[in-house]
């Protein structure tokens, strides 16, 4: 999330602004880290929320200010393949080849016919994926391997339809910050050069939240909502804006 919602707002500040080299460095370090914990999941997240950033920067590309960081990530990466050849070869291979791990994330989703079928409405309840299916596994703490499992399984349909709703009412929140930003264009406010960014760059980040929590487990986490709480409160704070121009 931090670096698809940096990425744009380093990719519009003026030339010599001070956070200039500091962003694009935190950006380069930041998509170290990314790479670093060898995650397909987190890899899908980046690349579909890079394709929605693509749209409106695609321009930019392939200019100067977006390949320094890249340029930053690929001097400690390609020394780090170089001398670890047969590592990240071992690793690459197993995590593309369709083994033990990938077949996991997949199968899981033929739990939720069952599970739909026998409590339709409120699943089994929240947490209990892995006490249901502890007499299958064996392991008390074996989870679902996808939120979206884990939402249709422990939720029910009402559970899920709930959530839903409040993924919809978070992206139409940042519909309206896309609103405010055009706003503040056309009336020629400087503002909107971070208003829009910051609104492409949450639209990208839950996005790709979205997409990585198929196979990932991480739309629960405290981290999301502090983030929904930036997006909702985002077109309040700079819609003020908008009514003073």
């Amino acid at each position: 999330m931090p670096l698809l919602i940096l990425s744009p707002i380093y990719l519009r500040l003026e030339r010599g602004h001070r956070l200039r080299l500091w962003l694009a460095a935190l950006i380069a370090f930041l998509l170290v880290v990314e790479l670093a914990t060898l995650s397909r999941s987190g890899a899908l997240g980046l690349v579909v929320g890079a394709l929605v950033l693509l749209y409106p920067y695609r321009r930019l590309l392939f200019s100067r200010l977006a390949l320094l960081p890249l340029g930053l990530v690929a001097i400690p990466v390609l020394y780090e393949l170089y001398h670890r050849r047969h590592f990240f070869s071992v690793v690459i291979h197993s995590r593309l080849s369709h083994g033990t791990g990938a077949s996991t994330h997949l199968d899981v989703y033929k739990f939720i016919p069952q599970i739909l079928h026998q409590h339709p409405f409120f699943g089994l309840g929240f947490n209990n994926f892995s006490v249901y299916y502890e007499f299958v596994t064996g392991k008390t703490n074996w989870g679902p391997h996808s939120y979206y499992v884990a939402l249709l399984v422990e939720g029910g349909l009402v559970g899920t339809a709930l959530f839903l709703g409040f993924l919809g009412y978070v992206l139409y929140r940042i519909g309206v910050a896309h609103r405010i930003g055009r706003a503040l264009a056309a009336v020629g406010n400087p503002l909107a050069t971070r208003v829009r960014p910051l609104a492409w760059g949450m639209t990208a980040a839950l996005l790709g939240s979205m997409a990585a929590n198929a196979f990932y487990l991480t739309l629960s986490f405290f981290y999301f909502f502090v983030f929904c709480a930036i997006a909702l409160a985002t077109p309040i704070v700079f819609g003020r804006a908008v009514s003073s121009s």
